[in-house]
């Protein structure tokens, strides 16, 4: 009792917390499902708890082969419940908590994918951003480079095509910078599906690494196909107590009053009973397909969470493979930014010096910024790729 209600605090907090950005529609979809879940709970848990019946009838009752007409009126309240089910009973409560504790691990895993994408289309955003000022720096260098050739076509030093390709090197950037700064107006459509908030008003998690072990140990994915063993092994279990021998408790209260329409008279009854009853059912055609129905479903749950298990392994090496390709590419572009420096600082001697044209020094320098974008732009692909294993696992 006391794990069921932890795991009921620990979602609330979840809620409260992490779904705090969302859209009022989005939180109040996300609480009345949980809700709906605790209250499947709470009938679950109760269902082997008999309802208290009441019934009343009216009856007019006439003999044609005597001189009888009779008019009785009558109520009842009885209820006929079972103490023993060859734990039954047992079996049934605790598939309530395994259902719930499989809904409620659910209900998390569609929070953290909501989570997932507002936070993959934040850090999208800001790569796009990015991407915009560094396609600035780009064009530039597309219009020098374009000033370059038409310089040297009209001194000879070029044909038609050579300058045609700069003038059409030169557009496609163009179009490349509007298609960027379109991608990131889609980007900010979708963020404000989800919440209201701007981009620049949301803090970013600090997405972390996490080892192997305790990304398969937290693993969200693995947990609920636990869970859902659990529930199976459990539904099995109070299927089969079904039939077994159980124990059922009978009570009633019956009053009637009957009027004899003939002779004018009224006579009332009052009852009671109570009863013990022990059954059990000796044939069922259908009960050995029904709970091998029940076994193999079982048995197949334990064999996907094994084959889960095997594939959220190799989701961490590709993940962890991804990261180190970004971080080889980083180490590539960090040398590259160097080789520019001092490409650079050689230049603006040159350049001082009368020996280098000024357009030189300014694609080197439109050169070295668009590294230090892609640098950083690396570094929001990292971001992205942990966020993968932030989202799938519980903090």
């Amino acid at each position: 009792m006391y794990k069921l209600i932890i795991m009921l605090v620990f979602c609330s907090l979840l809620s409260a917390n992490e779904l705090s950005i969302l859209k009022d529609s989005k939180k109040q979809l996300r609480q009345t499902e949980k809700q709906r879940i605790e209250e499947k709970y709470n009938s679950a848990n109760k269902d082997w708890i008999a309802p208290i019946t009441i019934s009343s009838g009216i009856k007019r009752g006439h003999s044609f082969s005597s001189q009888s007409d009779n008019l009785t009126k009558s109520v009842s309240i009885g209820f006929t419940q079972s103490i023993y089910k060859s734990g039954g009973i047992e079996f049934t409560i605790k598939n309530a908590k395994d259902v719930l504790n499989s809904d409620l691990i659910n209900w998390e895993i569609e929070n953290n994918a909501i989570l997932e994408t507002i936070y993959e289309t934040l850090l999208q955003i800001k790569q796009l951003k990015i991407q915009i000022e560094q396609n600035k720096y780009s064009l530039k260098n597309k219009e020098i480079q374009l000033e370059l050739k038409k310089i040297q076509y009209e001194a000879g030093n070029a044909d038609i095509t050579e300058l045609n390709n700069a003038i059409i090197d030169k557009n496609s950037q163009f179009k490349q910078n509007i298609a960027t700064e379109n991608a990131l107006k889609d980007k900010e459509y979708e963020l404000s599906k989800y919440t209201n908030l701007k981009y620049d008003q949301i803090e970013l998690l600090d997405f972390k690494g996490i080892n192997k072990k305790d990304f398969i140990n937290n693993n969200l994915n693995i947990k609920y196909e636990k869970a859902q063993v659990e529930s199976l092994d459990s539904s099995y279990k109070k299927l089969k107590s079904t039939y077994l021998p159980q124990v059922t408790l009978g009570t009633s209260y019956a009053y009637s009053k009957n009027n004899d329409m003939v002779n004018d008279y009224e006579t009332s009854s009052k009852d009671g009973s109570i009863s013990l009853n022990v059954s059990m059912p000796i044939y069922d055609i259908n009960k050995s397909s029904t709970l091998e129905e029940s076994r193999l479903s079982l048995l197949k749950q334990k064999l996907n969470l094994n084959d889960i298990k095997e594939q959220i392994k190799y989701e961490y090496d590709q993940i962890l493979n991804q990261i180190d390709t970004y971080e080889k590419q980083a180490k590539v572009i960090k040398d590259n930014l160097n080789l520019y420096t001092e490409l650079i600082n050689a230049n603006k001697s040159s350049n001082d010096a009368g020996m280098s044209a000024d357009y030189d020094l300014e694609i080197l320098q439109n050169t070295k910024k668009i590294n230090e974008y892609d640098l950083s732009i690396n570094q929001i692909n990292i971001k992205l790729q942990y966020s993968k294993l932030y989202f799938k696992t519980r903090v």
